[in-house]
């Protein structure tokens, strides 16, 4: 599978699992950390945004899973500033 292929899926899955109460939150937020390099800054700042704008992330292990994907992605966009 092609990388381009697999960040678009990654994304869908990532968007369909917001407000999800299943395990997808937790197993998507592992695949996305797990392949980080497929994604960019401009995915890193939509993960961000989008995790923000959602209304119901869910139960609270949801809630956590989400954060520690905004985390995560602070963390990508000041390592991407520090290198340029």
């Amino acid at each position: 599978m092609k990388k381009r292929d697999l960040r678009i899926i990654m994304i869908a899955a990532f968007r369909y699992s917001l407000g999800r109460k299943t395990y997808m939150p937790h197993f998507i937020v592992d695949c996305i950390i797990n392949n980080q390099s497929i994604f960019n800054k401009t995915d890193w700042e939509r993960f961000i945004g989008e995790i923000n704008d959602a209304g119901d992330l869910g139960d609270t292990c949801d809630i956590q899973s989400w954060n520690n994907l905004i985390h995560f992605c602070e963390s990508k966009i000041k390592t991407l500033k520090n290198e340029n």
